[in-house]
């Protein structure tokens, strides 16, 4: 992002542009360059003042970080053939019998399901 300076030596036509580019819009007139230059030098602090204060996308309560883990217990741990079958699958080699396919596919569904909750954890614990 560009700093302020940088910013008033943009012309009129480049700040309107980048305003189009982030989906900012000034607060005053849209042909003054000093109101697209107030807003796009503080539209990257006010997103993060407004995170800081619970508004928006904001950082949950512990109680999001659990209801993760709860869910992680029901999923379980796969058994070393679910492994294996998991493998094959992502290996694109399918059962012949399309009802069991259609487990086959679940399991993997399953499967991405745990790794997409782990790696929420993973972020929210940072």
């Amino acid at each position: 992002m560009l700093s302020r300076e940088s910013l008033k030596n943009l012309s009129l036509s480049q700040l309107q542009q980048l305003g189009k580019k982030y989906g900012v819009k000034p607060l005053g007139s849209w042909e003054k360059t000093e109101t697209w230059v107030n807003i796009l030098s503080a539209f990257p602090y006010k997103a993060i003042d407004q995170m800081r204060n619970g508004v928006g996308i904001h950082s949950p309560s512990l109680e999001v970080y659990h209801a993760i883990n709860v869910a992680l217990d029901l999923l379980g741990q796969p058994t070393d053939t679910q492994k294996a079958l998991i493998r094959a699958t992502k290996n694109n080699e399918w059962l012949n019998d399309e009802h069991s396919r259609r487990y086959q596919q679940k399991l993997l569904d399953l499967w991405s399901v745990k790794l997409m909750l782990e790696q929420c954890q993973q972020l929210l614990a940072r």
